[in-house]
């Protein structure tokens, strides 16, 4: 939900057909309050290391061929065609810090900074991609509801080199996405 990405007047996502937030569905009236208090609400978090380095590969590699399709999602996302650009030309660490030194900035300035928060604000239910289906599954039976399928493994991220996040970073990049990411790291028990 929504079934198509929509955009703002500027021709820019303000909602992406998926990874939208709940807050998102209801400003742009696909889901009325009442609406979305009835249903179950299911959101999934990864661990904020694996997320950033499967993020820079799909920037880098995997997602390089939309760039130069004007209608693409990566060109309809603002700043996103930038950010792909720049891991192109740029070794992981050095992407890690200019991706997260806004939120370097902000976890100072605020004291915290989230990669799920807004996509886990008002779930009743928040998995993690480590074991999700079995943690879909849990969920699924605590509401009484049937599990008939297996989640297929989609959008996977081919082009990472390494299945161990760990190898991708330095000292300076993991304490610097630590230190961002640990209020995420400790909600939900993740280390690096």
């Amino acid at each position: 939900m929504p079934p198509e990405d929509i955009l703002d007047s500027r021709g820019f996502i303000a909602v992406q057909k998926k990874h939208s937030t709940l807050s998102q569905l209801i400003e742009h009236k696909l889901l009325a309050p009442e609406e979305a208090n009835s249903l179950l609400k299911i959101a999934a978090v990864r661990n904020p290391f694996d997320s950033l380095a499967s993020l820079y590969f799909k920037q880098k590699l995997k997602y390089r061929p939309l760039l130069v399709d004007p209608a693409s999602w990566v060109n309809r996302s603002a700043g996103y065609a930038s950010e792909m650009r720049y891991a192109q030309t740029h070794a992981f660490n050095e992407w890690v810090f200019r991706m997260s030194y806004r939120k370097l900035i902000r976890r100072l300035l605020r004291g915290s900074a989230s990669m799920f928060a807004d996509y886990t604000r008002d779930m009743d239910v928040i998995l993690r991609y480590e074991s999700i289906e079995r943690d879909l599954k849990e969920a699924f039976s605590r509401a009484g509801i049937g599990w008939k399928a297996e989640i297929p493994m989609l959008n996977r991220t081919e082009e990472r080199t390494s299945g161990d996040y760990r190898s991708l970073y330095s000292r300076a990049a993991a304490l610097t996405i630590g230190f961002v990411y640990a209020y995420d790291l400790k909600m939900y028990g993740y280390q690096f």
